[in-house]
């Protein structure tokens, strides 16, 4: 416990817990469509705030709520989004995956951020503005092509490109194994790319290790790429989850809540609880609210 800093820790478990609504949310038939969560990488986010700032550009994806809450702390604006309720971040038309707010943007479309990504970081490479373009992507991706010539094109051009892997190892039900040759490492490199894996899911000491090649990203305007191995606790989105049970069993044994809330800290469960009430207001007072007039 004494190694995680309590706003830190504070900020996964809203993520957490506001995951869990949604999937509640979904069981009761309140919201339409789908969801991903990201339980099990909440840490990811919350690790990579202090380096984004309101001038850098994020591009997320699909599995995009917790990108979003830590970087913006919307939480209401986005839970009134999801559910179609009055106040929503984009008027309530843009739901789980198509969001578009401030300095953030969410695509469902597998590898369409990668490309997007290079038009920012060139924008600010010609504004030598010392920013950033941040683009998470999971490690299904690296199936499409587009990730590739992105890669190249921001290597050749040096361009201030953060690219955000989330490694789970499985792609929607398909194992990292059984679809990718090689690695995600060799390939980054391959173009000449700085690359750092981070094994860790405690955000004090991955802040240690990703701060100065973020800064030297932004200030000589270099491409870098962050491998996160991490793992997916939750299903790929509400139910479709293969895994085996021992493999679940696992997952959850190692997953940094389950972790943190077996050793019985005081503080811990203090964070815990304040957390878990406040998304449960949050999310009474959003319930509440009028259906939203979707924009034409």
């Amino acid at each position: 416990m004494n190694k995680y800093t309590g706003d830190d820790l504070l900020l996964m478990l809203k993520i957490r817990y506001f995951e869990l609504s949604l999937l509640d949310l979904f069981s009761k038939g309140l919201i339409k469509g789908t969801t991903h969560t990201c339980l099990g990488q909440e840490y990811i986010p919350v690790s990579l705030k202090p380096f984004i700032n309101e001038k850098d550009f994020i591009i997320s994806n699909h599995r995009g709520h917790g990108h979003f809450i830590a970087l913006t702390e919307e939480i209401e604006g986005l839970l009134s989004e999801i559910t179609g309720k009055e106040g929503g971040v984009c008027n309530s038309i843009g739901g789980s995956q198509h969001l578009f707010y401030k300095n953030i943007m969410t695509t469902g479309v597998q590898g369409e951020g990668v490309s997007i990504g290079l038009g920012h970081a060139f924008k600010f490479k010609l504004e030598k503005t010392k920013n950033a373009c941040f683009v998470f992507v999971g490690d299904g991706t690296f199936g499409r092509g587009s990730v590739y010539e992105s890669l190249n094109m921001a290597s050749l051009y040096k361009l201030p490109y953060i690219l955000i892997i989330e490694n789970n190892s499985i792609a929607m039900t398909t194992k990292l194994f059984e679809n990718m040759a090689g690695n995600i490492e060799n390939r980054i490199k391959s173009f000449g790319i700085d690359y750092i894996k981070i094994t860790s899911d405690n955000p004090n000491e991955i802040k240690e290790k990703i701060k100065e090649p973020i800064l030297n990203a932004k200030k000589n305007s270099c491409p870098l790429a962050v491998e996160f191995v991490t793992q997916r606790v939750s299903s790929h989105s509400k139910g479709d989850d293969t895994r085996e049970k021992e493999e679940i069993n696992l997952i959850n044994q190692n997953y940094w809540y389950n972790k943190l809330k077996s050793q019985n800290n005081t503080e811990f469960l203090k964070l815990d609880n304040l957390a878990k009430n406040e998304i449960e207001l949050i999310l009474k007072k959003v319930l509440l609210k009028k259906e939203a007039e979707f924009v034409k």
